[in-house]
């Protein structure tokens, strides 16, 4: 009898170790995620934004909170729903975007369906990117035979990412007039659209969205960073159409 009890108390506490464990493991992926999402936001200009996830019980439904217009609201949702992990997110008190959920293991939280995918198709256009920076000359809007190579790399790494959506964001420097940089940094994106499209990208899964001159990547005026603000971005993100309609109504309106 005492053998037994002390094997029955052994596997009792390796339980609770278990549930603890998994609990903690839990936590640290939401905390993880909360994380993430604040820092894109932030990273986005969207730094009035704030994003957190319940705890009890743990979950990760995005709810996001702060003084932002329309547009802005819809944009810091794509943001986060663009994170891999996050199941929905909503405004608070307002209308919740969902995913589709499939499992993940070790978490103690679901996974998203489809979040890996985008993330593999985000970190590999982040890898072109960063070896080949598109940018473009002061006041123009002119795709050069450097950027068309890198087009060709970003589109063959798109191949693998079909049904997901992409948007491409035209940003320029600060010099001149805002509203000619919006049109200029619309031009850019449009062509950089186009190109893709023409190397066989789905033309339905692509959005273009010029920013001008208000989401600068490096600050001053100098030469150096006003060729750092000239500059093309890309988000992948679910290919549900949802953002897609979002961003060309934006463009529309």
């Amino acid at each position: 009898m005492e053998i037994g009890s002390k094997i029955l108390t052994g596997a009792a506490a390796t339980v609770i170790l278990a549930l603890v464990g998994h609990a903690v493991t839990g936590d640290n992926f939401i905390t993880g995620l909360e994380q993430k999402a604040q820092t894109e936001l932030d990273a986005r200009g969207l730094e009035s934004a704030s994003v957190s996830f319940a705890r009890d019980p743990l979950s990760r439904v995005a709810v996001l909170d702060g003084e932002a217009d329309d547009e802005e609201k819809q944009e810091a949702l794509t943001v986060v729903m663009a994170i891999p992990g996050v199941s929905s997110a909503s405004w608070k008190g307002q209308h919740v975007i969902a995913a589709a959920e499939d499992g993940a293991p070790g978490t103690g939280v679901p996974a998203t369906a489809g979040q890996d995918k985008i993330a593999k198709c985000q970190s590999d256009v982040d890898k072109i990117m960063a070896a080949n920076n598109i940018s473009f000359r002061s006041g123009s809007a002119y795709v050069s035979l450097d950027t068309k190579k890198v087009l060709d790399q970003i589109a063959a790494a798109l191949q693998t990412c079909d049904g997901l959506s992409i948007a491409v964001e035209g940003h320029t420097d600060d010099n001149g007039n805002k509203d000619v940089n919006r049109d200029m940094s619309q031009e850019r994106a449009d062509r950089i659209k186009t190109g893709l499209v023409e190397r066989g990208i789905a033309e339905a899964l692509i959005s273009a969205k010029g920013y001008g001159s208000t989401r600068p990547r490096a600050e001053g005026s100098g030469a150096a960073a006003d060729a750092q603000n000239r500059r093309i971005e890309f988000r992948i993100g679910a290919g549900d159409g949802s953002s897609q309609n979002d961003a060309k109504a934006q463009q529309e309106g």
